[in-house]
């Protein structure tokens, strides 16, 4: 699909309520919030995860830890459960999900849109809580980071 087709997708209208949009992926995650459907958005929060961009041997961990063959005389390292990109990657939407589910409490926002890339969409759905995924309006699964807020805007016109 191409950059045009994808834009003109996004023809969903934003409700005409206090709405937080994130945009972002595993490394950043800006925070807009707009009090109206074509009101100014106003960026209130920006997180970024600095170690998501490290390679594994950068990270600073062991290696995999060595067990025997249930049968014979051979060793081999072991498979970790998870690798450290998905940890820190999961680590990351853990604190993009606390932050939008501490705002649902306060009430800072009714509705909330996630312009995400869509591996960290799958990661950050799973630490919100009830509330929050019933103030969910709309998802769009793409890498928004090159996109400023005029290109983002757009999206919804």
């Amino acid at each position: 699909m191409t950059e045009d087709k994808r834009e003109k997708i996004g023809n969903f209208l934003l409700p005409n309520a206090p709405t937080f949009i994130v945009a972002g992926d595993s490394a950043e995650a800006r925070i807009f919030l707009t009090q109206s459907r074509f009101g100014d958005w106003t960026e209130v929060e920006t997180l970024s995860n600095p170690d998501a961009a490290l390679r594994e041997r950068d990270r600073g961990t062991d290696r995999p830890g060595r067990v025997f063959d249930s049968f014979g005389k051979g060793r081999h390292a072991m498979a970790p459960e998870e690798t450290g990109q998905q940890h820190e990657t999961h680590r990351f939407a853990h604190q993009v999900g606390s932050y939008l589910n501490r705002g649902m409490t306060a009430g800072k926002f009714n509705n909330l849109v996630l312009i995400v890339e869509p591996t960290f969409l799958g990661y950050l759905r799973q630490e919100l809580s009830a509330a929050t995924k019933r103030s969910l309006c709309y998802e769009m699964p793409m890498n928004p980071t090159a996109y400023d807020m005029k290109k983002l805007k757009s999206l919804f016109a």
